[in-house]
């Protein structure tokens, strides 16, 4: 419960951090621009998604190391759940999430930012505890079907992106 909560505080420190920034980028910049900025940067993301591109993306590539657990059985989950839902701490299976930042850092009021890092926090932690709850093998299934999931999740990341101001 502790990591879920991390999970939630650390993508909304995220989102308001990029808002943040993005305030100061967006300015100058009229929406065709920020589109076409968003555009530009989902073209070769779906495409990765897909196997059609192979590139590499800016991530952390560390194991949790043992010194999260120094905090004790709630404050340690909390803290590595928190660096976690920064996406600073460690990889993203997905490129999706990085348009997702673009979008906040672009377009985002206070209000969508903070409903967009909940909602990255809530993602991982559905990821992480669908993973240990579940009861086969949790990898294998999801290779199984990841054509399909692939093309949902995108497809439903793409439609979100229709309800921006």
């Amino acid at each position: 419960m502790a990591f879920c909560a991390g999970l939630v505080v650390g993508g909304v420190l995220t989102g308001m951090g990029l808002v943040v920034v993005g305030s100061l980028i967006r300015a100058p910049l009229p929406d065709a621009a920020r589109w076409t900025i968003v555009a530009a940067a989902l073209v070769p993301v779906l495409l990765r998604e897909f196997d059609v591109l192979s590139f590499a993306l800016p991530e952390n590539r560390r194991l949790v190391p043992e010194s999260v657990f120094r905090l004790g059985r709630h404050l340690g989950p909390l803290q590595f759940g928190i660096e976690m839902g920064t996406a600073m701490r460690t990889y993203l299976p997905s490129g999706l999430p990085y348009i997702g930042g673009l979008a906040v850092l672009l377009f985002a009021s206070w209000p969508l930012a903070v409903c967009a890092g909940v909602g990255f926090g809530l993602g991982r932690g559905l990821m992480t505890t669908s993973n240990v709850r579940y009861s086969g093998v949790w990898d294998a299934e999801w290779l199984r079907h990841s054509r399909l999931l692939t093309g949902l999740l995108s497809a439903a990341f793409v439609l979100s992106l229709f309800f921006l101001p």
